[in-house]
């Protein structure tokens, strides 16, 4: 089986905003960040651009977007066209990051990281990061362990290589570096959110297997709505001393 299957079918379905709460939470999250005219901001798997324009656009963001599939750069790449100042946009991978040590100011990853090796990328996003930058990151959550059935069904689903709790996450970024991790709360962001879903853009490049994992993630979506959660975590790389 394809692991990437339930990406191809993010690209595919060209779905801006692919995370809880869609544009809504993305705009409440980048509230809390320091973003001002000029700032450098990596987002990570930027898919089809949406938020990398979000932030040039109203914020006056150097906006600097990577994704490794090549739909979505393709149609971050043609959305940023009509940008008085369009982001940068490059295919990229999340754990080999093409930047120098030091780079941005700020950092976003929405619904990306648990796609990736986390050992591998969020090393990687802490070393981009200047010294005093600030990290936000929306993230597929589980609420407790699961047993081992029930974990290779999500994982097998969504291509990922692992599930984890808060505490897990919690681990996995202080032991990259990061030493100021908090956990904002989701409850009051969505009470800002509600229920927005993403947005699909439907292309003629749907086909029965992009219906079939369509499928399979409401499916599991219903089945393990009660395990399946996400958390917002904001993180800063500690000043040097």
């Amino acid at each position: 089986m394809n692991k990437h299957r339930y990406i191809d079918f993010l690209a595919k379905l060209a779905v801006d905003n692919a995370h809880p709460g869609g544009h809504q939470l993305t705009k409440a999250i980048i509230e809390r960040l320091p973003i001002k005219k000029g700032s450098g901001v990596l987002d990570v798997g930027c898919g089809t651009g949406a938020t990398a324009v979000f932030l040039s656009e109203q914020l006056d963001a150097d906006v600097t977007g990577i994704d490794l599939h090549p739909r979505m750069v393709e149609r971050a790449k043609e959305r940023v066209k009509a940008c008085d100042k369009p982001a940068k946009i490059i295919q990229a991978s999340a754990e080999q990051l093409p930047f120098q040590t030091d780079t941005f100011d700020c950092l976003l990853s929405e619904s990306v990281t648990a796609f990736t090796d986390v050992e591998r990328s969020i090393p990687e996003y802490f070393r981009v990061l200047k010294p005093g930058g600030h990290l936000m990151a929306i993230e597929m959550t589980i609420e407790h362990p699961i047993d081992e059935r029930d974990q290779q069904l999500i994982q097998s689903v969504y291509g990922v290589n692992g599930l984890y709790t808060e505490e897990n996450w919690l681990e996995i970024w202080k032991r990259a570096g990061f030493t100021q991790v908090t956990v904002l709360p989701v409850s009051q962001f969505r009470k800002v959110t509600g229920d927005a879903l993403p947005t699909y853009n439907f292309t003629s490049e749907i086909d029965e297997e992009t219906l079939e994992v369509w499928l399979e993630h409401m499916h599991t979506m219903q089945t393990y709505k009660n395990i399946l959660s996400y958390r917002i975590f904001h993180a800063m790389k500690t000043n040097a001393d």
